[in-house]
């Protein structure tokens, strides 16, 4: 990754959205149920009348488990939303339509919630806008928010802009460990105009000179939502330097921005 990049870009618009208290459901009876609807988002389509998905599912499930060193029982799985509510979706509905047509971006910290409706293109379907291009990353962790600077730096064009909807959606966790929000951050990314300069990013350390605001946060929307309360409260002055960090101490990335006297752009 990057430790530094010209200041080619901005980011022009920020919007958020967030699941409170998501509901994780135990994978071993949804193994046990065989992929019942209403316990499970990964394999929802699927029912126990079904052998054939059930074996299938316990085969992954088992493999979770063994992957995180943790016995099945103490899996959860991320639920089905019960009102079909959808967080990237509501993020960029939020975030408005560019100027014109762009390209689309979307990282996840994990997999798809649902591998039954894959996530990329149902919103690039879904948008009221012409997408160019579109690209998806996943399992990029907690770095997910940082990270998608490093692919803008060589793949968008600043001069046309580019949309990118970073989504923190665990689809296993720990008991005892079950995060207590979900979080998608909408960015709109353009030519260096915009109300957040990107002065660089890069993967733990220091992001050389000081910062005056640093936003943190868990996963890997990070400290995007605290910043975007803050832009959006006018408690950022002209000039100032803003870090914004996500992941762990020991395990993070960063973006540094400069604010400049653009105003941001009011959401949908």
């Amino acid at each position: 990754m990057s430790a530094a990049a010209p200041p080619v870009l901005s980011v022009d618009a920020l919007a958020v959205a967030v699941e409170e208290s998501p509901r994780y459901c135990d994978a071993g009876q949804a193994r046990a149920a065989g992929g019942d609807p209403a316990e499970g988002g990964l394999f929802g389509g699927w029912t126990e009348a079904d052998p054939e998905a059930g074996g299938l599912l316990a085969s992954y499930l088992s493999s979770v488990a063994e992957h995180s060193g943790a016995p099945l029982r103490e899996l959860r799985m991320l639920a089905a939303r019960e009102d079909g509510a959808d967080l990237a979706e509501t993020a960029l509905r939020r975030l408005g339509p560019p100027p014109g047509p762009q390209p689309f971006v979307l990282v996840q910290s994990a997999a798809d919630r649902d591998t039954l409706s894959a996530a990329l293109p149902r919103l690039v379907h879904e948008r009221d806008w012409p997408v160019t291009e579109d690209m998806g990353v996943t399992h990029l962790g907690d770095l997910g928010g940082a990270a998608v600077l490093d692919l803008l730096s060589w793949w968008a064009d600043p001069a046309v802009g580019v949309t990118a909807v970073v989504v923190d959606e665990p689809l296993f966790a720990l008991a005892g460990a079950v995060p207590g929000r979900l979080t998608a951050v909408a960015l709109r990314f353009g030519g260096g105009d915009g109300p957040l300069r990107v002065l660089g990013w890069g993967e733990g350390g220091r992001p050389g000179p000081g910062a005056d605001r640093v936003f943190t946060g868990p996963g890997a929307c990070g400290g995007w939502p605290d910043l975007h309360h803050a832009l959006h409260r006018d408690e950022l002055r002209s000039g100032e330097r803003v870090l914004v960090r996500c992941g762990a101490d020991e395990h993070h990335a960063w973006v540094l921005l400069s604010r400049t006297a653009a105003t941001p752009r009011e959401e949908s």
